[in-house]
């Protein structure tokens, strides 16, 4: 590359450092051409910018004019002096302060009659302050002064201006030089001498100008001005009125006095392109004009050089600077800034400061960073094109999805990879062959497919079909693919190493691949309706499937059942066998439920251990039950999990079109409540569904609500019931019994409420209250002095089964600092039937801690020898059943007699539960009972009349207790709250 052809280059790249040179040559050879547009400039902002805002100012000067009348009244031009005197003598006596004398110099520097001269000199030293006009000669010579003079008899008796006016490359006047000179004589502009002749007089003003140098050359200008926008309107008296002494509309007293020809044909007009009146205006005029804005401080200045450089060149040179250091060039917005900025600048410059700063050169130079970033901008456009051409070509070759380009005949063009892989031709052999035949399509396909591409290249639109089309692949099978066909015209296809024919009209054919993509959206669709774990259809097909089932229902005849069912004990098999077997418990029951369901039934897992079976077409309720009843056995058989055996039942609730509802959710809702009826009965049965059952769900769902508020309000307490030594009557332990405080003052026993209880899942943290409670008041009664006794609590099956049970009665013990031997747990026969292993490793860690363990309702469930043969026990509880019956049935005491001596066999003591009478007492002794429990002795007691009769049998045996039998509101003693509140 040349080295020109670089420079280019690297402006083209860098559009603003371009611009930086581009203006920089402006500024150094286009000086012309940048007055030019600055003039053009200057003009359009003073008309529209700064004269709407600027008024003229007030006038301070008269001119008093040589015009027509007073030429035809004293005589043509030139005046004799002795005239011209007597004019300055009728301005003086007319009060005038400073006359400017501006007529043509050559009739000044001319002498006439020595007395005309003498008399003009006279009357021009009598007034003192005249000011006469010098101007530079009209040619040049050897002969030639430098200035043009007046007369040195007038020269000595006034003071002297210049009056060369600057005309600019228009002709137009627009600017004055406020001093000039040749070598060292410097001559102050005639208004610029008026003013400061007339300074004394109308005050202080500011005059510009420099005092002279040495030799400056031949000649010189400074104090460069331009005339305002807006000059001022002086007003003009006739010459000829002022000799005769005429009254005047404008007084000439305390006033500067111009004095000029204004007649036509006398002196040479100057233009200005303020004023369209001044086009021939005479030159009193201007000076006039001109000497007002120098007194009211409008003339502007105008900028140097140098400043003008450096404001042009400095945005550009930022700009510059700031794309080299970020590395891109700064955005295409700073172009119009650049543009429209000078030109802003500078009128607000010169409306405000009265300052001119050319704007061509900093316009120019946005103009040329404009044209040099949309250059650049052009060239990186078309090599953006050429690489997206360069891409689409390569993506057309690398896309999966396979392009045919056809004609108007449907005769194949270009064929891309993709396209060859799918049809198993290659481009050569396939060119010319009709798109139909190339597509091996299934028969029922082609007509769509003809019908598509008339539709495309007929009506030059895009078409896509809506299904998909079958191709026969070969070796891969049948495929769907989805077709988008675009009309073309006139282009050349494929890439550049391959490309395709130029076609005047055709179609581009864009088959996608959808075969896997229909096949995934299946699986998804099952994913999404079906259960993951079991394969049963989830909640929302149920819905689906129940509505349509409604909607196929023609009159009473055809029926339609839902059956909602729910494991019994499943969450006991997920806390202690783990999740992964409940999974695989779920799915052997999903298994048992399809091979007992029919074709047309549906079952769908609802979520947790819930299922729903909808049924049609069953004949009456009969049949419904049946096969509710034939699910209950097949779900209670014994399932085996890694060697345990696992046996799980079922409830189920049942309801049937039309009595029980006839739309989805109250069909549901109505299968639902029976089936929680179900679970309330102790569950593994079913029930259909009754009027009355949404009254109970109702009043067990405001139970359950009222049990969580209760819980939060710490309205249950604790009562305790005495257990007596039946040898020694002495108090040895006593049993905490749950009650539940209402807001009408009535206490409620366990029987009423934890039931519910233990379904909503409430009894583990109730539980967990009961042993924290329990271990206050024992904390409270060591700390108060009341003898101890062990206390025992009793825990459910479901707490039993929770691993945080051992880490909560240590945590109670712990915190109160209580011996773990105070403490009892209680744990009922039915509960050592849920999960041997589970159990066994609980009440071993508990008999390590200290805790005891009593085997409460001995008798009352299964296998009870083979408990007292695994458990760790420490007491054994008869219950209650057996105990009442001793006196009167010899059967119930045979059994007592052999619990009591089977118990000491094993070396475990004895609790006699429920025992009322002093008979029964003697009957217990008899047969060796170690402790006795009941109402005989005493009824729960709460805590204060507990306290009582542990303090009242502290010493001596045990007699029946007289105490209040009944709670009352406030049971927790005064003490008994303060240390809680201490405690806490």
């Amino acid at each position: 590359m040349s080295p020109v052809r670089a420079v280019i280059h690297r402006l083209l790249s860098q559009p603003w450092w371009g611009a930086v040179v581009v203006l920089a040559g402006l500024l150094t050879f286009g000086d012309a051409l940048l007055v030019r547009i600055d003039t053009s400039l200057l003009d359009l902002v003073r008309q529209h910018l700064v004269r709407p805002f600027q008024p003229a100012p007030p006038a301070r000067s008269i001119i008093v004019a040589l015009d027509e009348r007073s030429l035809q009244e004293a005589g043509h031009w030139p005046w004799r002096r002795s005239l011209q005197a007597d004019l300055v003598k009728a301005i003086t006596h007319a009060g005038a302060r400073v006359i400017a004398y501006d007529l043509p110099v050559t009739d000044l520097s001319a002498p006439q009659t020595a007395a005309d001269d003498h008399l003009l000199a006279t009357a021009l030293r009598e007034h003192g302050r005249v000011v006469l006009p010098v101007a530079s000669p009209r040619r040049s010579g050897p002969d030639v002064p430098d200035f043009i003079t007046p007369l040195p008899a007038l020269a000595a008796v006034t003071t002297q201006g210049h009056v060369d006016t600057e005309l600019d490359h228009d002709g137009m006047h627009r600017r004055v030089f406020l001093r000039t000179g040749q070598g060292a004589r410097p001559w102050d502009l005639l208004e610029l001498a008026l003013w400061r002749a007339a300074v004394p007089v109308i005050g202080p003003g500011r005059a510009a100008g420099a005092e002279p140098g040495p030799d400056r050359g031949p000649a010189w200008h400074e104090g460069e001005r331009l005339l305002p926008a807006t000059p001022a309107e002086v007003p003009v008296v006739s010459a000829i009125d002022v000799l005769r002494r005429r009254p005047l509309d404008s007084p000439l007293a305390g006033r500067v006095v111009w004095v000029g020809l204004t007649a036509a044909g006398l002196g040479q007009p100057v233009p200005s392109p303020d004023d369209p009146r001044m086009q021939h205006g005479s030159a009193v005029q201007r000076h006039a004009r001109t000497y007002e804005a120098l007194v009211h401080d409008r003339l502007v200045r105008v900028a140097t050089p140098r400043t003008v450089l450096l404001l042009s060149l400095l945005p550009l040179l930022a700009l510059a600077v700031l794309g080299t250091v970020r590395g891109r060039p700064p955005s295409r917005h700073w172009l119009p800034v650049l543009t429209l900025l000078p030109i802003g600048v500078s009128a607000v410059l010169l409306l405000t400061a009265r300052i001119w700063l050319p704007p061509a050169a900093a316009v120019l130079g946005g103009l040329a960073a404009t044209l040099l970033w949309h250059v650049r901008e052009l060239r990186a456009a078309r090599l953006a094109l050429q690489q997206t051409q360069g891409q689409a070509n390569t993506t057309l070759c690398a896309i999966t999805d396979a392009v045919i380009t056809i004609d108007t005949r449907h005769e194949v063009q270009y064929l891309n990879p993709s396209a060859e892989r799918l049809v198993g031709r290659l481009l050569a052999s396939a060119r010319g062959q009709t798109v139909e035949r190339l597509l091996q399509l299934q028969p029922g396909d082609a007509p769509a497919l003809l019908d598509a591409l008339g539709r495309c290249i007929g009506q030059h639109r895009v078409v896509e079909l809506g299904q998909p089309l079958r191709l026969h692949c070969g070796e891969h099978g049948e495929r769907l693919v989805r077709l988008i066909a675009s009309p073309v015209s006139g282009q050349r296809t494929g890439a550049r190493e391959r490309p395709g024919p130029l076609v005047r009209d055709g179609a581009v054919l864009a088959l996608t691949d959808v075969t896997d993509s229909l096949r995934a959206a299946e699986r998804l669709h099952h994913e999404a309706t079906h259960d993951h774990l079991t394969g049963l259809p989830n909640r929302a097909l149920l819905h689906q499937h129940l509505q349509q089932a409604l909607d196929r229902r023609h009159g009473a005849a055809s029926t339609v059942a839902v059956l909602f069912m729910d494991l019994d004990r499943f969450k006991r098999i997920n806390d202690s066998l783990g999740h992964h077997q409940g999974d695989e418990v779920l799915q052997i029951v999903a298994q048992r439920l399809r091979s007992r369901c029919g074709p047309r039934d549906m079952i769908a897992r609802w979520g947790g251990d819930e299922f729903v079976i909808v049924l049609q077409g069953m004949a009456g309720r009969e049949a419904v039950a049946g096969l509710a009843m034939a699910l209950i056995e097949a779900v209670a058989q014994v399932i085996e999990l890694d060697g345990v055996e696992v046996e799980c039942g079922c409830s189920i609730g049942l309801s049937m079109t039309p009595e029980d509802g006839q739309d989805v959710d109250t069909l549901l809702g109505s299968a639902d409540t029976a089936m929680y009826r179900c679970k309330a009965k102790g569950g593994r049965r079913f029930e259909f569904h009754a009027s009355g059952m949404h009254a109970w769900t109702r009043e067990w769902l405001t139970l359950e609500s009222r049990l969580r508020h209760g819980l939060e309000e710490e309205s249950f307490v604790l009562h305790y019931q005495p257990q007596i030594d039946l040898d020694s009557g002495r108090v040895v332990g006593l049993e905490a019994l749950l009650r539940w405080r209402q807001p009408d003052g009535s206490v409620w026993g366990p029987s009423r409420f934890l039931g519910v209880t233990e379904a909503c899942g409430l009894i583990l943290p109730v539980g967990r209250w009961v042993i924290q409670q329990a271990c206050r008041q024992l904390a409270w009664w060591r700390e108060n002095g009341v003898p101890l006794a062990p206390v025992s609590v009793n825990v459910s099956a479901r707490q039993c089964l929770d691993r945080s049970l051992v880490h909560d009665i240590a945590q109670a013990l712990q915190g109160l600092d209580l011996p773990a031997s105070l403490l009892k747990i209680e744990v009922t026969e039915s509960t050592a039937t849920s999960d041997l292993g589970q159990l066994k490793a609980l009440l071993t860690e508990l008999r390590a801690m200290g805790v005891g363990v009593s085997l409460d309702d001995f008798g009352t469930g299964y296998s009870s020898l083979t408990h007292l043969k695994r458990f760790p026990i420490d007491q054994i509880k008869i219950d209650p059943s057996f105990v009442r019956d001793i006196l009167h049935d010899p059967s119930g005491a045979a059994i007592v007699q052999a619990m009591i001596a089977l118990a000491h066999g094993l070396g475990v003591p004895v609790v006699a539960e429920g025992v009322e009478s002093e008979q029964q007492i003697a009957f217990l002794r008899q047969q060796r009972c170690d402790i006795a429990q009941g109402y005989h002795y005493a009824r729960p007691l709460p805590a204060r009349e507990a306290t009582r009769f542990l303090l009242q049998h502290q010493h001596s045996p045990s007699t029946v207790y007289r105490g209040a039998a009944q709670t009352q509101p406030g049971d927790l003693d005064e003490p008994m709250a303060h240390w809680r509140s201490r405690a806490a």
